[in-house]
């Protein structure tokens, strides 16, 4: 693995499920310039971003096609059981759990879509008391919109394949085995 970048994002599932859960999903894209390209090409005319929950079923299905196409790409998912009240802190051991893993892939940095400013401060604030317990070492977090970079959109199509699959929509259980290194579920 090359890449010392990491690209995640957050999804929330609630039906399907015998108990809901939050995911969170960090991929690792060794040809940045090349995912971003191919991202922009499947994008829907008039869409600012590619999100899963907006696409029909044979989209999601060429998403995940194009993504496989990129080249090498490796996944880590974390999940934790969810309420509608306790996002915040499931995503917070999402984060627990996630980080020190990329860190030991030598990932430095992790960049999120961006949320609101007061909630990408809890992320960074979050990371420095993950620091402070030594949890994580040289790991950082950084937030970018959504809109402005297509590496962030493949984990959104990663979590929605993760989920459909998990619930039985959809399969894409082969294009997860290929791709998934760790897959850390607390629930």
């Amino acid at each position: 693995m090359s890449a010392t970048v990491a690209w995640g994002d957050e999804s929330i599932r609630h039906k399907g499920l015998a108990r809901p859960m939050y995911l969170m999903c960090a991929c690792i894209i060794d040809d940045v310039p090349a995912a971003n390209q191919s991202m922009r090409t499947i994008l829907p005319e008039h869409s600012k971003k590619l999100h899963w929950r907006d696409l029909t079923n044979r989209r999601k299905r060429q998403s995940i096609d194009f993504i496989q196409q990129i080249g090498p790409l490796s996944i880590v998912i974390a999940a934790e059981e969810s309420s509608v009240h306790k996002d915040e802190r499931a995503r917070r051991k999402c984060l627990e759990r996630l980080l020190p893993v990329l860190e030991s892939y030598e990932i430095s940095t992790l960049v999120l879509e961006s949320r609101t400013l007061p909630q990408d401060q809890r992320d960074l604030e979050h990371l420095a008391q993950m620091r402070t317990r030594h949890l994580v070492r040289t790991i950082r977090m950084d937030h970018i919109r959504g809109s402005a970079e297509p590496c962030l959109w493949i984990p959104d199509q990663v979590l929605g394949a993760y989920g459909d699959t998990k619930t039985g929509k959809l399969d894409f259980s082969e294009f997860l085995r290929e791709n998934v290194l760790d897959e850390i579920i607390a629930c």
